[in-house]
């Protein structure tokens, strides 16, 4: 069963923002400062693992993207094809209570009911393709004081 998926629009906005995130570095992303990334054959399933740096978010109301979560290395013969998808994000301090995350590929997004978990909203999609995390905390001003990212992370199996 799929998690719950965003509406259309907030999918197609955050899609965007995905395809803006790979293709230049702004202020809305951070650039990564740790990246790594596995293959694994379990079975007939193989799986890779990639991080980077979460964002630091200042403000309310506004969308604060992660730098791309790619797979690093040529990865390993297979139809591509996700199976399911594994997601972790942490910051220095408790976010607020109403902190909205979405983790994206080029295709959907999906609102995350926590910080970590594991979806199958992505099943049949590409898995040589990357993912981004969105954050959101609604309201409008800063948000003080600013939560700094600790990581995003997704590990990503696929047949």
């Amino acid at each position: 069963m799929r998690s719950a998926m965003v509406n259309p629009c907030i999918a197609a906005a955050l899609c965007a923002g995905f395809a803006l995130a790979a293709a230049r570095s702004d202020a809305q992303t951070v650039a990564p400062v740790f990246m790594k990334a596995t293959y694994e054959l379990a079975g007939s399933r193989y799986a890779w693992t990639a991080s980077v740096q979460a964002p630091q978010i200042t403000n309310r109301g506004q969308r604060t993207l992660s730098s791309p979560v790619m797979p690093v290395a040529t990865m390993p013969q297979a139809s591509g094809q996700i199976t399911s998808v594994r997601w972790r994000y942490s910051f220095t301090r408790v976010p607020p209570v109403d902190m909205q995350a979405y983790l994206c590929n080029a295709d959907r997004c999906v609102l995350l009911p926590g910080a970590e978990g594991k979806t199958d909203a992505f099943v049949g999609d590409n898995a040589t393709k990357g993912f981004v995390f969105a954050y959101r905390v609604p309201g409008q001003g800063s948000l003080a004081p600013m939560l700094q990212g600790r990581s995003n992370e997704v590990t990503v199996s696929y047949r």
